[in-house]
């Protein structure tokens, strides 16, 4: 009889032990998934900032937006140009190469699946093309006029732009247009100006704005050797 007493102090010994060990497992597990956790979380964390904060020079062409960027000249091509309010690629082609449907080429560059979406801001690479020359007009280019010695001017106000109603100190004649212009197009050459374009067209100067909104020319002061001209009738 006083065994056992000794038989049953062992039993509960043997118990304890076991509940320690089994304690000591769940709280090492609990540890542990409390690391993997931690690990998991600053993952994500590197992971979205190294998203928000990605070099835009990782990305396309034609993804690339930037706040200031300085559009290549004519003469400088290949370079990047920041599409603008109203901008279309045909336009943009215009610009560069003299001829809008040249477009081709800067959607080929820049790996766009559809020409008809450009964003405001998005930057394009605009390559060079051989073979393709765009002299930039003079300021001065578009609006000399060598006026007639033996016909009698019409004088214009001296308070507008010059190629526009009331360019200044312009004096502007018949005889100074050219040859009238008879069909729905024209072909710009150098020294041709909008008003001079209308004179020959409509025998009135004041009606280049509907060649200028025949054509969308945001700046009638802008006009390119080559550039093909709808004449609206």
């Amino acid at each position: 009889m006083a065994r056992q007493p000794a038989k049953t102090n062992k039993a509960e010994e043997g118990e304890t032990y076991l509940d320690r060990v089994s304690k000591e497992v769940q709280a090492n597990q609990s540890r542990l998934s409390l690391i993997l956790g931690a690990l998991i979380v600053l993952v994500i964390g590197i992971l979205v900032f190294n998203y928000f904060n990605r070099n835009q020079a990782d990305l396309g062409p034609s993804q690339q937006t930037e706040t200031e960027q300085e559009d290549v000249s004519v003469e400088n091509l290949p370079g990047k140009y920041t599409v603008k309010e109203d901008d279309t690629l045909f336009l943009i082609a215009q610009k560069y190469y003299n001829d809008g449907y040249k477009y081709e080429a800067i959607v080929k560059e820049n790996k766009l699946s559809n020409p008809d979406q450009i964003e405001v801001g998005q930057v394009l690479q605009i390559p060079k093309l051989e073979g393709v020359t765009t002299p930039q007009p003079s300021p001065t280019e578009a609006a000399t006029i060598q006026p007639s010695p033996t016909a009698e001017p019409e004088k214009v106000p001296s308070d507008a732009a010059p190629g526009t109603k009331g360019a200044p100190d312009i004096t502007i004649t018949q005889q100074d247009w050219g040859p009238k212009i008879t069909g729905t197009t024209y072909t710009v050459v150098e020294g041709d100006w909008l008003s001079k374009i209308a004179g020959r067209a409509y025998e009135d100067i004041y009606a280049y704005d509907r060649i200028a909104k025949a054509n969308n020319i945001t700046n009638p002061d802008l006009i390119f050797p080559g550039m093909v001209l709808t004449i609206p009738r």
